[in-house]
């Protein structure tokens, strides 16, 4: 990586090649009528990881490129205090990014348009959009504030330097730190780097929101719903300790309605907050189920 006594480095240019997807995204987002990401998975439709979500006709449409970004995507999904999340988001002040480059002494990204398919004008190192991984909102649970945050995702060995000679990983921390400065200095805002370590992609929490979420849509008459609820509190909050299976057959037993119908129900209460258990535990049939020691929020 390079610094600022170093040789001062020469950036990529910005001309009518880059000023074109930036009008064409920005046509294409006022043609929505709402936010759309700035890349997408069919783009990059090589990686095998890369998926689209759209959860509803009306809803956000995320775009993931890695399994890490879709398992963060859906944990944000839960928390009860984060809203609007966007996906790949463009940091589509060109001039301001590489300015932030300059600055660092550090290589913008670039692109370079094959040969003999545009004007001499527009040849050679073109400077590219750089993207955010998600850009949300949340609300301050200590202060009630409305606040925004600005977040890039990697893989611990994406960011970890064992020799001091891996160009890639070099690359990818020199664009984490426009990123950051981009975010902290220019914009004023959040930012924050999340690694594969972070508790947003717990294993258990993740597969556990999953099985919660498909479930979110039953259709169920409130009052059995309200039943429903009343039962499993009743046995969460005893002395004794249900193993999930356990729970499940009681509580459906004294509903009178089948286990399989009673474990929906119970998956449908998660996801919309009715009952509150940990989820950082594995929740499979042979599993004790405990209370949360609290709501489930964003905080850092």
């Amino acid at each position: 990586m390079n610094n600022a006594n170093s040789p001062k480095i020469k950036q990529p240019t910005v001309t009518e090649l880059t000023e074109n997807k930036i009008d064409d995204y920005v046509t294409r987002r006022e043609f929505e009528g709402k936010y759309i990401p700035y890349k997408t998975a069919r783009q990059f439709s090589s990686m095998g990881n890369a998926s689209t979500e759209q959860l509803g006709q009306d809803a956000q449409r995320h775009e993931y490129f890695s399994d890490m970004e879709r398992h963060f995507g859906l944990t944000l999904s839960y928390l009860k205090n984060v809203s609007k999340v966007k996906t790949q988001y463009p940091l589509i002040d060109v001039d301001t990014t590489l300015a932030v480059a300059t600055r660092l002494n550090i290589a913008h990204p670039r692109f370079a348009p094959k040969r003999g398919l545009v004007k001499d004008a527009n040849q050679g190192y073109q400077a590219s959009i750089m993207t955010t991984d998600f850009y949300f909102q949340y609300v301050d649970i200590m202060t009630g504030e409305i606040k925004k945050i600005a977040v890039s995702l990697k893989y611990n060995d994406e960011i970890l330097i064992v020799d001091g000679g891996d160009r890639v990983i070099g690359r990818t921390i020199d664009k984490l730190k426009i990123e950051q400065v981009y975010w902290e200095y220019k914009k004023q805002q959040e930012y924050r780097l999340i690694t594969s370590s972070h508790w947003t992609l717990s294993p258990n929490l993740v597969k556990n929101i999953a099985i919660a979420r498909r479930h979110r849509d039953l259709d169920i008459p409130h009052i059995i719903l309200k039943s429903f609820q009343v039962h499993f509190l009743e046995l969460l909050t005893g002395r004794k300790r249900h193993r999930l299976a356990d729970l499940v057959f009681l509580v459906s037993k004294k509903m009178t309605i089948s286990p399989e119908k009673t474990y929906g129900v119970f998956w449908y209460l998660i996801w919309h907050k009715g009952l509150q258990v940990d989820l950082f535990r594995p929740l499979a049939d042979a599993s004790f189920v405990f209370n949360a020691k609290e709501d489930y929020a964003w905080e850092w």
